[in-house]
């Protein structure tokens, strides 16, 4: 009988023993699961990019988009063989050849030019530089956010990187000789280099996105000067990154930008003083400004006694009396700055008479010194006026993009320019032609698809809002998210403000709205994966 006993607690120990085992081994499973959970959007950050992009699948994938990007550049030339050129073409070619600036634009587009004369004066090669850097960019953004956000589905990594590359009007914009290309190209870089601030762990790289970063914002700023809302921008990226580490050196970094920009707000102003004897930063500004408040004079009885300024009384008299030819039957509109019949151009000729001055000097006088005065008068008199006649249809201009000067029609008003045939080497028995109307005959889809896009865009960030607290995200990429929303909205409400919307302008946001998308979805379903895996 003892030797049962001894047998039979033999038994239990061992039956003991493997179910003891046995739950061990559940829940050390179940720890592992729950561990793989919360690292699957931390994977890749340990990973250094470099090892990321050297992977067999992001190997074959970039292989796959610059085949894509070698065709749609046969497509896009074979279609347009010369690039769309308008007036602003002829005016950046001019400040090339003069090697100065002018005081409609900035400097930075013509420059740009004249670097990439130095290698070719073909015209065609500034196409293949633009569409270069516009490839180069996008492809830096599309796999950075799929490093930072790893795909849970391929079919929505392919649908994002898809839509990211064959964009007709990104496509469309680098074969043109203005500066939107370039400027939209930047600006995605721009924000890419933002996002590696944030997500950096190793100063060293920090500190080096950060002066990439910088280089960036001075240069976007000096090609159009839409680049001055991105300083508020990346100071607050700037201070909201480095400040848990150190207050002080957050402040000197954020600091760092204002001061080169203030610097090189002044020394433009110098050179534009130096040029035409006016102290102003951009005369252009102040007739965009008095064009944009000449929405409301026909709908309002304009106090003319609260003007304390003589000449800027003298103009809104002026714009009071030809009310009724600013009314008009599609709105927004830039034609007041340059109809010659308009009470902008009328008073501009009106002064070069009276004072027997040059057109340039007054047109950049009356910019800085009335039109600038009279817009701003109009605009806090009648707020809702001018939300009503000018904010709101732009607002609906920009969500569904119908203007346009370039990619609606296609133009060579430059290009015979007997400057842009001089600076471009074009005989002139050399025709300029165009073989296909395809963009001018489907252009009616681009703003249909501007307008999904955005409404998708919008259910994506109420999607975000709703679900938010479900959705497992790291630090860096719930600022990543908002970097990108926030941006794209200030992008939007200053450029519904500070001048008719039309499709081009879109073109810098344009990754934006599909990476705001993307990361959202994914996210939103890597969670339903997690939620699912999990009750299995």
């Amino acid at each position: 009988m003892t030797g049962f006993f001894n047998h039979l607690r033999t038994w239990l120990g061992f039956i003991r023993s493997n179910f003891l085992l046995s739950d061990i081994h559940i829940i050390k499973q179940t720890m592992s699961k729950i561990q793989r959970n919360k690292k699957d959007n931390q994977e890749t950050a340990s990973e250094s990019f470099f090892k990321f992009m050297l992977q067999k699948e992001q190997k074959y994938q970039v292989i796959a988009f610059i085949a894509l990007y070698f065709i749609l550049y046969y497509v896009i030339t074979y279609l347009n063989p010369y690039p769309a050129s308008i007036s602003d073409s002829g005016a950046y070619v001019n400040a090339a050849l003069s090697n100065r600036i002018d005081t409609y634009r900035p400097f930075g587009y013509s420059q740009f030019l004249i670097s990439i004369h130095k290698w070719s004066t073909s015209i065609h090669f500034v196409v293949a530089v633009q569409y270069l850097i516009n490839a180069i960019s996008s492809l830096l953004l599309i796999f950075s956010i799929k490093y930072f956000f790893q795909p849970k589905s391929k079919f929505t990594f392919y649908l994002f990187a898809i839509l990211a590359i064959f964009s007709p009007l990104c496509i469309y914009l680098t074969n043109t000789v203005l500066s939107d290309s370039l400027f939209s190209s930047l600006t995605v870089i721009w924000v890419t280099t933002g996002l590696w601030i944030l997500f950096d762990r190793n100063n060293f790289h920090k500190y080096f996105f950060y002066a990439i970063h910088l280089i960036l914002l001075f240069y976007l700023i000096n090609i159009r000067y839409t680049g001055l809302v991105y300083l508020p921008i990346t100071i607050l990226l700037l201070f909201l990154t480095f400040y848990r580490r150190n207050i002080y050196i957050s402040l000197i970094l954020s600091v760092i930008p204002i001061i080169l920009v203030y610097g090189y707000y002044n020394k433009q102003k110098a050179k534009i003083y130096d040029l035409i004897r006016v102290d102003t930063f951009s005369g252009f500004s102040g007739w965009q400004l008095a064009n944009n408040a000449l929405h409301c004079i026909p709908y309002v009885d304009l106090d003319l006694s609260g003007i304390k300024d003589k000449q800027v009384k003298e103009f809104a008299e002026i714009a009071v009396q030809l009310k009724a030819s600013l009314e008009l039957k599609s709105k927004p509109t830039a034609k007041f700055m340059w109809d010659k019949t308009s009470p902008l151009k009328l008073y501009c000729y009106y002064e070069c008479d009276r004072t027997n001055s040059p057109y340039i000097y007054q047109w950049n006088y009356l910019g800085e010194n009335v039109y600038s005065k009279f817009g701003s008068y109009v605009i806090m008199k009648h707020p809702l006026t001018f939300a009503k006649n000018y904010l709101i249809p732009n607002l609906w201009t920009a969500l569904y993009p119908v203007h346009d000067q370039i990619v609606k029609r296609f133009r060579i008003d430059g290009i015979p320019d007997e400057r842009m045939r001089d600076w471009f080497k074009l005989p002139a028995s050399e025709k300029v032609y165009v073989k296909s109307k395809v963009f001018e005959n489907y252009f009616f889809l681009i703003p249909i698809s501007r307008l999904i896009i955005w409404i998708v865009v919008l259910g994506a960030f109420v999607l975000y809002l709703i679900k938010r607290k479900q959705m497992q995200w790291q630090p860096y990429q719930h600022a990543a998210l908002w970097l990108i929303l926030i941006f794209t909205s200030i992008y939007l409400a200053f450029n519904v403000y500070a001048s008719p919307f039309e499709l081009r302008y879109i073109a810098p946001i344009h990754l934006m709205q599909l990476s705001i998308i993307y990361i959202v979805i994914n996210t939103f379903r890597l969670n339903i994966h997690k939620r699912t895996h999990q009750k299995v």
